[in-house]
């Protein structure tokens, strides 16, 4: 009998288009659940087409926490999302429904499930101005080399690819935090009663998948939300116009190639942010049950349902 008083969550992580979404809605609807959102492009207004946001009738089947509540040129935290996210699950769990955790970002999973401690850092914005300026004229070559003189400890823990994770990094040495492994801490002891329920798909299928919800974006108006963005004002300097999906239209609508080739651009991003989120979320990983999507069958959504309940009720 499991004696465990910790807050119980479920957490349904995977790679792009394993069906994520589509299992979290299920699992809430059959446990009484509601949805905390782990994937930080959806935290952004006005950018729903290009994220492949919930649809309205998976928002309004059950409740949704920790989306839409942020402009695409406001800044947001790792430690920021995880006081929102911890505040979510408390009130929750508070009214006796179950927490249950969507998403594919990877350290925001694990920060949550892991309990970690992010220290508390004042934003540099000269700083950052200054290093976003290095980028722009050099390349993510220049913040890597500073990064890794200023604290070699820190480089080895950081993607080195990423320059928002790198300027953040920089940041941290200035500010005096010389904390290695991304400038956070494992909790002693993990602060939930957690069951990870992870999708995979067969890499070829999930390849198609991607193709496929690329015309389907283009269906639903991706274009248009990209134009509407940019006419209030926003660009692929604001953080979440840089991400995928975005940065690639806007190129296209500014002239720097046609509309083919920003598919093209987003579907080759698509598929290299899949093998990194493979990287966090591994399958030999024994935290996690891992559950075949490939044929998304119903007697697989059953069997994650079943067994989920079955480690509810113990």
């Amino acid at each position: 009998m499991n004696q465990s008083t910790k807050p119980k969550v479920v957490a349904v992580i995977g790679a792009t288009a394993t069906g994520k979404t589509a299992v979290g809605v299920e699992l809430a609807t059959e446990l009484g659940g509601e949805v905390v959102n782990g994937d930080s492009r959806l935290f952004y207004r006005g950018m729903d087409v290009a994220t492949a946001k919930p649809t309205l009738a998976e928002t309004k089947a059950v409740p949704h926490h920790l989306m839409d509540f942020l402009d695409p040129n406001e800044q947001f935290s790792l430690g920021e999302y995880l006081k929102k996210a911890r505040a979510a699950i408390d009130e929750i769990v508070s009214r006796g429904k179950l927490p249950i955790i969507v998403g594919g970002a990877g350290q925001y999973i694990w920060a949550l499930i892991e309990g970690w401690e992010v220290p508390e850092i004042e934003p540099n914005l000269q700083l950052r101005a200054e290093l976003d300026t290095k980028f722009k004229n050099h390349g993510v070559e220049r913040l890597s080399d500073e990064l890794q003189r200023l604290a070699p400890e820190i480089a080895e823990s950081t993607d080195l690819k990423n320059h928002r994770r790198i300027i953040r990094a920089i940041e941290r040495v200035y500010s005096g935090d010389s904390t290695a492994d991304s400038g956070h801490r494992k909790a002693d002891e993990e602060p939930f009663d957690s069951s990870l329920v992870g999708l995979s798909v067969e890499r070829s299928v999930l390849h198609q998948r991607v193709t496929d919800r690329l015309k389907m974006m283009l269906n639903n108006g991706w274009v248009n939300e990209v134009e509407g963005l940019i006419e209030a004002g926003y660009s692929n300097n604001d953080r979440a116009l840089s991400g995928i999906g975005y940065r690639q239209m806007i190129g296209h609508l500014s002239g720097e190639y046609d509309l083919e080739e920003a598919v093209r651009l987003t579907a080759v991003a698509t598929n290299r942010l899949i093998r990194q989120q493979s990287n966090w979320f591994k399958s030999g990983d024994e935290r996690i049950r891992w559950f075949d999507m490939t044929n998304d069958s119903n007697q697989t959504k059953k069997s994650i349902i079943e067994r989920t309940i079955a480690w509810h009720t113990n």
